[in-house]
């Protein structure tokens, strides 16, 4: 099979040859998948035609985070204020997500910020944001192939996002030491993560994963290649 057919079967409940292997942040020969940003996807297109291409997403809470928005305090203080600027970030997500499209992707890695203690309660992030996730995700379930990757640590709210669209469902195995045992047991299909028990095996190195991405929003650094 190749990493193309291997990972859209397994996204869809077909038989494989192996399990599909993702090395992320940073790519590496062998993997599956390749990721990109809208920048550099078009000039890779010709070389990866027998790999899924995603182009990775922040979703409109990460865009906060890397903007230097307190959406919460701003909600909790004007809510009218707080919405229209979570308006604004839906629209600046869904903007990136149609440029993805439009450069040729065959999908999206969804990168989910927002969905842990360290941010929201379980009642901001359920009340505010959660919604607003799924609604950017359902306008893409009809492409090839999307991934949603939650973003946290031991603080993760897992089972606030596990019923949201996409072909597989990713999060960070190191931190949250949460199994695809029990993530099972809140959402069918496809898993991805570092636990080799998932579907689609993650392999991030030495990198603590959820610390990378959410350094990257302060540093303005992409991991796409």
């Amino acid at each position: 099979m190749t990493s193309r057919e291997r990972l859209l079967a397994t996204g869809r409940g077909g038989e494989v040859d192996r399990k599909p292997v993702i090395h992320w942040p940073h790519w590496e020969p062998g993997s599956d998948l390749r990721y990109f940003n809208h920048e550099t996807l078009p000039e890779h297109m010709e070389e990866g035609e027998h790999d899924v291409a995603l182009v990775e997403i922040t979703n409109p809470f990460g865009l906060a985070l890397q903007q230097e928005i307190d959406l919460n305090k701003i909600l909790k203080d004007d809510p009218k204020a707080g919405n229209r600027v979570l308006g604004e970030l839906v629209d600046e997500a869904k903007r990136d997500i149609d440029q993805a499209f439009e450069v040729g992707a065959d999908g999206i890695l969804y990168r989910l910020y927002g969905a842990r203690a360290r941010h929201c309660t379980p009642m901001q992030y359920g009340g505010f944001y959660l919604e607003r996730d799924r609604e950017l995700l359902e306008g893409v379930k009809d492409a090839l192939f999307n991934a949603i990757f939650v973003v946290g640590e031991e603080d993760v709210y897992l089972d606030f996002v596990s019923d949201l669209p996409a072909h597989a469902f990713g999060w960070d195995f190191k931190e949250t030491q949460i199994p695809a045992s029990e993530v099972r047991k809140m959402r069918a299909g496809a898993l991805l993560s570092e636990d080799p028990e998932s579907d689609i095996l993650l392999d991030s190195g030495t990198a603590f994963l959820s610390r990378v991405l959410e350094s990257s929003l302060r540093t303005e650094e992409s991991y796409a290649v």
